[in-house]
């Protein structure tokens, strides 16, 4: 939902509730038409409910104003942008050295012999254990790394507080001097002058509350909206980085467990730069979030409702 559009409603909901509440007035002073009806027998017909009321009151309109700071939302683009990680398997044959061991018959030590009349040293042989390079060859798949350029854009809410007045123009009800055959119900005749004030109070008191939580319920659903489109992005971002980092440690041991020295090492420093790109991104989206949820506190916080 756009900030346009959030306007429009919050403004159509101030409309609606004031309707509401002008339409339950007229039923509170209907109620208590009726009431008067039942204590006087002379009184007019119950459907004319305005004569029954201007026949026992002076009634008089009080224009009373409800005040409140209504939010105004603009949106500014915002655009995060980024490079996502694309990994692609490919088979590839290694060679490379490992130390190895084999036994090499050498000469250990040397005995004398005699042979006529001279002494002759021959040697005594044994098999030597002897460390050498062995060329080892393996086939595997090794990640190759590419990346996608991509962007995130989404609609950061401005927030404006634009100070409203609703004016309402309410009855007060003023008793008429009666006449002689209704003035010993004058006690109840003020009862239900007193109960319509009394339940008009109520209902401008429910005004506040119902304009408090209406617009407070949409600015809610603006932003949900909002946050939601976000946490989708973020949901993207992650699998494509977890697929990334996956692949790479799967690599990474099985060239371990073949000893593949070089090619481990390469792959490790491929693995800490994607670990810190994707930390770094998550940062990134996370703060636009708690950007977001700010706007939302204060236009919160500052819907107060008086009058």
């Amino acid at each position: 939902m756009t900030g346009e559009n959030s306007n429009a409603v919050i403004q159509q909901k101030v409309e609606e509730l004031r309707a509401k509440f002008e339409a339950r007035v007229q039923a509170i002073r209907k109620k208590g038409a009726e009431q008067l009806g039942d204590i006087s027998d002379d009184a007019p017909d119950p459907s004319d409910f305005e004569a029954m009321l201007n026949l026992t009151f002076d009634v008089k309109w009080k224009l009373t104003s409800i005040k409140f700071d209504v939010p105004q939302f603009s949106m500014e683009r915002e655009t995060i942008k980024f490079d996502v990680p694309e990994v692609k398997m490919k088979t590839r044959e290694l060679k490379f050295d490992v130390p190895a061991t084999r036994m090499k018959r050498t000469c250990i030590a040397k005995k004398p012999e005699f042979h006529g009349l001279k002494v002759k040293w021959t040697c005594i042989y044994a098999d030597v254990p002897e460390p050498y390079m062995k060329r080892v060859s393996i086939k595997t798949d090794i990640p190759e790394f590419s990346s996608k350029r991509m962007e995130i854009k989404f609609d950061k809410p401005v927030v404006k507080m634009d100070r409203v007045e609703i004016k309402l123009h309410l009855p007060q009800f003023y008793l008429k001097k009666l006449d002689a055959q209704i003035e010993g119900h004058k006690e109840k005749i003020e009862d239900v002058a007193a109960d319509m004030t009394s339940e008009i109070s109520s209902a401008q008191t429910e005004l506040k509350s119902s304009l408090q939580s209406e617009i407070g319920q949409e600015i809610e659903l603006m932003f949900d909206a909002l946050r939601e489109s976000i946490l989708k992005e973020r949901a993207n971002v992650e699998t494509s980085y977890n697929d990334a980092i996956g692949k790479t440690k799967s690599a990474i041991r099985i060239l371990k467990e073949n000893n593949a020295v070089d090619e481990v090492s390469r792959l490790e420093g491929e693995l800490a730069k994607l670990v810190t790109d994707y930390r770094q991104l998550l940062i990134d989206l996370d703060a636009a979030l708690e950007e977001m949820n700010a706007q939302q506190h204060e236009a919160l916080s500052s819907l107060k409702i008086s009058g």
